[in-house]
């Protein structure tokens, strides 16, 4: 079944040659693994693992033990492949997020970059808590509304993306509610409008112009509109990023 226009179904389906699908690269991957205290040997579980990037660089980067999880098949292949082109014991399952197919108590950190504010986010950090050992952490990074956006635009952006973000307070009350301690925030207020900006500078105006011609092939014109107006919700000054992270009791 063909998805609704958006920026999410655009970057999932590969169009922009995207590897790493969210802001921040793998920089803030590795702040995120520190923040967790990942290190040699840890056992961490990356829920929505998309292409296995972020993964494989885990894996490589502290020497931990990497699970990645992902609902789509697809992904899970790919990330397979990728693994295994790099030599790395990284394991891959297809799963849902919000019924993770682990037993309590079994990672030393449990991760999730970008995604949660497109899910059932109680029920998905309920789960990461619940898979995670006394001790352990739980962080994400995210889509962060500032306080004072307009419920308008918090509206038409879960209408077109599906994506229901929080402020960082309401991250962390979030992550409170969820029996987690300890809970820190970073503000990443710029990331998600430069990751915009610098997605743009790499495509340059020719590859611009091809995704556009395939957006309007694919979802007509009013699905290029949609599109253009979730760009420049990401790009508005009310929509902003962060890290959170808690640790389980």
């Amino acid at each position: 079944m063909t998805k609704n226009a958006s920026l999410e179904s655009l970057i999932e389906s590969g169009e922009i040659g995207l590897e790493v699908l969210h802001p921040g690269g793998l920089a803030i991957t590795g702040e995120l693994a520190g923040l967790c205290l990942i290190r040699e040997g840890s056992l961490v579980l990356d829920v929505a693992s998309g292409t296995g990037e972020s993964a494989c660089f885990l894996a490589e980067k502290f020497g931990c033990e990497v699970t990645g999880l992902d609902s789509s098949g697809y992904m899970v292949e790919k990330a397979r492949g990728k693994a295994g082109a790099r030599a790395l014991d990284v394991d891959f399952v297809r799963g849902d997020a919000h019924n993770l197919p682990f037993e309590p108590d079994c990672f030393d950190a449990v991760l999730s970059e970008c995604t949660i504010c497109l899910l059932d986010k109680k029920r998905v950090i309920g789960e990461m808590v619940r898979v995670s050992k006394p001790g352990g952490y739980v962080g994400i990074h995210d889509i962060c509304w500032t306080e004072d956006t307009p419920d308008y635009l918090k509206l038409r952006l879960a209408e077109i993306e599906g994506e229901r973000p929080e402020t960082l307070d309401g991250w962390k009350d979030l992550f409170e509610r969820a029996g987690l301690t300890d809970v820190i925030t970073v503000d990443k207020q710029s990331l998600l409008s430069d990751w915009s900006r610098a997605i743009e500078r790499s495509i340059g105006i020719r590859g611009k112009l091809r995704i556009f011609l395939n957006i309007f092939r694919r979802w007509g014109f009013n699905g290029l509109m949609t599109v253009v107006e979730s760009e420049r919700i990401f790009r508005s000054p009310f929509a902003g990023y962060g890290i959170i992270v808690g640790r389980k009791p």
